[in-house]
């Protein structure tokens, strides 16, 4: 729970996750987007992967993230149950 908290606490990480909302997109299209060099988007996609929020698929373009379909349901819960009292 807590990569993933620390994941979304980044707001470009936040941003990343609502452009992948929409589509799936390369770390150079992402990077685009957010007018950031590649390498900078490639580390916060890597903390994305890392906390289980995105997905990699390998296309002709090479790379291409996509948000999890369960993971913000999944992050909603938990933190659900969490300020419940549910889990520490």
């Amino acid at each position: 729970m807590e990569l993933v908290f620390k994941a979304l606490a980044d707001p470009t990480r936040l941003r990343i996750l609502r452009y992948l909302t929409d589509e799936p997109l390369t770390p150079a299209e992402l990077a685009r987007r957010l007018r950031l060099r590649a390498p900078t988007v490639i580390h916060h996609l890597d903390a994305l992967r890392l906390a289980r929020l995105v997905i990699v698929a390998l296309d002709t373009e090479g790379k291409r993230y996509a948000v999890r379909p369960d993971a913000l349901a999944t992050v909603f819960e938990l933190l659900t149950t969490f300020v419940a009292g549910g889990e520490e």
